[in-house]
């Protein structure tokens, strides 16, 4: 139902990718402004393919690293790369956990071990989905307005390949 990819980090840490039917949101998020949730909560809706998560995940664990990151944490840092801005507080508003969300995929980052996929799960009340069924959330026209994406753009690339591509140059582009 998940979907989980080594990282190409030295420590070889593992990235889950899990998508959830969730009935406690507001809870959730509070626990996150506590700290007390380790793992990227992110809306469905603005995910074209979790590749475009597993990039935005590899390129967070490589800026903790090299201690380059732009935010406080790894979980933070995750959300903030799938932005086409550099505004943090924006990054969060577009793509992090609202009080009144249904669905999130999470992304919880690990050695291998499992602790912190059960961490997660016994914060978030609801139902774990197939990652496959991601594709029916997603909001394809929010996702082309965010990331300016032309319809001539996608008659010669995908969707995903163009979010994607705008993610690994945000330091360079201005949209």
């Amino acid at each position: 139902m998940s979907v989980t990819v080594t990282l190409e980090d030295e420590a070889q840490t593992k990235c889950h990718v899990l998508l959830y039917n969730i009935e406690n949101a507001a809870e959730v998020r509070q626990l996150i402004m506590k700290g007390q949730v380790e793992a990227s909560l992110i809306k469905p809706e603005m995910i074209v393919d979790p590749f475009q998560v597993i990039v935005a995940a590899n390129k967070a664990q490589r800026s903790s690293a090299l201690k380059k990151m732009t935010t406080r944490s790894v979980y933070a840092e995750i959300i903030y790369n799938l932005s086409p801005t550099r505004t943090i507080t924006e990054s969060l508003k577009t793509f992090g956990l609202g009080d009144d969300d249904t669905h999130i995929l999470a992304v919880v980052l690990d050695n291998g071990s499992g602790e912190k996929l059960r961490q997660i799960n016994g914060q978030i009340k609801g139902k774990e989905m197939p990652v496959a069924e991601l594709s029916s959330l997603t909001n394809i026209s929010k996702v082309t307005e965010l990331y300016k994406v032309t319809d001539l753009e996608l008659t010669v690339t995908s969707l995903v390949d163009s979010v994607v591509s705008r993610m690994a140059c945000k330091e360079f582009l201005l949209l």
